[in-house]
């Protein structure tokens, strides 16, 4: 029976990213055989196709450098824009990129410094396999979205086809980890990455932990033959 899937610390996933923060970017797009813009890009498409940009308040949780939010804020004028995110290297980048009025908040997962019924969409992209509970992790993000709100995970996932794992593991075991650590010089962090994601709940199990919180209306999409799933939902209405 496979092991459950357990996050390192939050030290550790801290200190990585603060370390590989100069390099982020660089290493998503080489990583990414320079899809991951599309895959953002895409992402926010099926959010307008799905009528879901209505304005109101938008987070992006595990904001990073801030390339996903980014995406999203000329598509209308928001009331309010806010990043959260506990690496203090990887937002002073976002900084950079976003515009002024957009609101950051360094915290943890764990522990959302939000009120009830704050945002109408939250945001998130390759961050849930460093959430620590899981289950309370859905709670908390189900209680900070307003009812009817939605939620939106782009996240690395496996494929499921024969054909694209005989490319997709030896990819991640034995390319990712070693280009990482060549660009970055931190080996941990991307042994980590590509262990995360050989190891990571299926969208499926994911998919069942947000419904246990609450969370309902389900509508997946994969990309690139599976190695990207986004999972929307929507917490019910009152």
């Amino acid at each position: 029976m496979k092991a459950p899937y357990t996050a390192p610390s939050e030290h550790f996933i801290r200190r990585a990213f603060d370390s590989i923060s100069p390099h982020y970017d660089l290493l998503n797009r080489i990583l990414s055989f320079n899809a991951v813009d599309r895959w953002r890009r895409c992402a926010k498409e099926v959010l307008v196709q799905q009528q879901l940009l209505a304005g109101g308040a938008i987070l992006d949780l595990g904001v990073g450098t801030g390339d996903f939010l980014r995406e999203f804020l000329p598509a209308l004028s928001w009331k309010l824009a806010a990043g959260l995110d506990f690496s203090a290297a990887m937002m002073e980048r976002a900084r950079e990129k976003l515009p002024p009025e957009v609101g950051f908040v360094i915290a943890d997962f764990q522990d959302l410094p939000f009120r009830d019924s704050s945002f109408d969409l939250i945001i998130s992209a390759f961050t849930l396999r460093s959430v620590q509970d899981m289950p309370r992790f859905f709670q908390g993000l189900h209680q900070i979205v307003r009812p009817g709100g939605a939620v939106a995970f782009l996240d690395l996932t496996r494929p499921g086809n024969f054909w694209h794992k005989l490319f997709f593991f030896p990819y991640l075991k034995f390319y990712l980890p070693l280009v990482g650590w060549l660009i970055s010089g931190n080996f941990g962090a991307y042994r980590f990455l590509s262990r995360s994601v050989e190891h990571f709940q299926t969208p499926a199990e994911t998919i069942s932990l947000m419904e246990a919180a609450g969370f309902e209306g389900f509508f997946r999409k994969s990309f690139s033959f599976g190695a990207v799933t986004l999972i929307i939902s929507r917490r019910k209405r009152l």
